[in-house]
């Protein structure tokens, strides 16, 4: 779920270089068939998709937001834009989805000057969809433009990534995450500042959390099962890996947004320790991380967030999960007792 574009394309936070350099290569008829955004989770993949669709199915070919096409292109309702992503039901985009959302792809636009084709979530095509998909990449349809999101290029076909214009979305900062959330969702100057730094730079899970404070929430527990797991048994953090590893397949997104809350359980414990509070995302919890921190010592911590990054990174490479998942609750430091 990804927070929806309002207005024109000029209010994309944080990633409006990428619809100008999208304007900067129609102007000059060099625009790609085919473009692959990458970035974690929430950064705003899908949104910036969306606009770059206005763009170029805007009839002032500025994405100005108030034509039909924009109109309906922010909607998800333009019939020249498609959009494919995983079945709520099922693990992997099927090679049926993928023939049925390719169909008509040859076919003139019905309303605009091109038609736009989406695949949210392109790491999840089962083979042969992606296989059925770079078929179409190497000889796309005039007029068409395909654009795929995806965490990491690395979790695509390699083939796939170098038919597309890959454009990596950058995180935020945490001062245009809060201004936004002041300025355009009503939040108060306080809960902004916390749910801005909680959001890691991405922009898309601090609007989800300021209307449904369970992400928060969730996102404190996951900080909080981190620190259990430091004073936790041997047992207990294998079987803690293990449903981890469980929930790799199918929920792969999910597993990653836990570790990657545990990178900033590290990274804050690094900066308490060395009294730099005021960049702690972690607020709520600066406490506790704290006196973890003092626990620990900054090598333990270093050797802890390496680790984190090394397994995220062997996940992403088709690393055995259950393997990947249970060295690292070995390699986590402990403490003495759990708080």
């Amino acid at each position: 779920m990804t927070a929806s574009i309002e207005g024109s394309v000029s209010h994309l936070l944080g990633h409006q270089w990428i619809i100008e350099l999208l304007a900067r290569s129609l102007q000059h008829q060099h625009a790609a068939h085919s473009y692959l955004l990458t970035g974690p989770s929430h950064v705003g993949k899908f949104t910036t998709a969306l606009a770059m669709a206005q763009l170029l199915l805007c009839e002032t070919s500025r994405g100005c937001g108030e034509c039909r096409h924009c109109r309906l292109t922010m909607r998800q309702q333009h019939p020249d834009l498609s959009v494919l992503e995983i079945p709520p039901d099922r693990k992997s985009i099927p090679l049926k989805d993928v023939h049925d959302f390719m169909h008509g792809m040859a076919l003139r636009p019905l309303e605009a000057t091109r038609k736009v084709y989406i695949i949210r979530g392109a790491e999840d095509l089962a083979d042969e969809g992606a296989n059925a998909l770079l078929k179409t990449l190497e000889e796309p349809p005039p007029a068409v433009t395909i654009i795929l999101t995806a965490p990491d290029a690395h979790q695509l076909l390699p083939t796939i990534v170098s038919r597309c214009q890959v454009l990596s979305l950058r995180l935020v900062p945490t001062d245009e995450i809060a201004t936004e959330l002041i300025t355009h969702r009503g939040v108060d100057e306080q809960q902004a500042e916390v749910l801005a730094r909680a959001s890691q730079g991405r922009p898309g899970w601090a609007i989800l959390a300021a209307e449904d404070e369970d992400l928060l929430n969730e996102r404190q527990q996951r900080a909080l099962d981190l620190l259990d797991l430091l004073g936790a048994s041997r047992l207990d953090r294998f079987q803690s890996a293990d449903r981890l590893a469980e929930r790799w397949s199918g929920h792969s997104e999910d597993v990653r947004e836990v570790l990657e809350v545990w990178v900033e359980v590290w990274r804050d414990a690094l900066l308490l320790q060395v009294g730099l509070s005021g960049s702690v995302r972690q607020i709520d919890l600066a406490d506790r991380i704290g006196a973890t921190a003092r626990e620990l010592g900054g090598p333990a911590i270093q050797l802890a967030l390496d680790a984190t990054l090394q397994t995220m990174d062997a996940l992403d490479r088709n690393a055995n999960p259950r393997l990947a998942l249970e060295t690292y609750a070995l390699l986590l430091p402990s403490l003495a007792r759990s708080r």
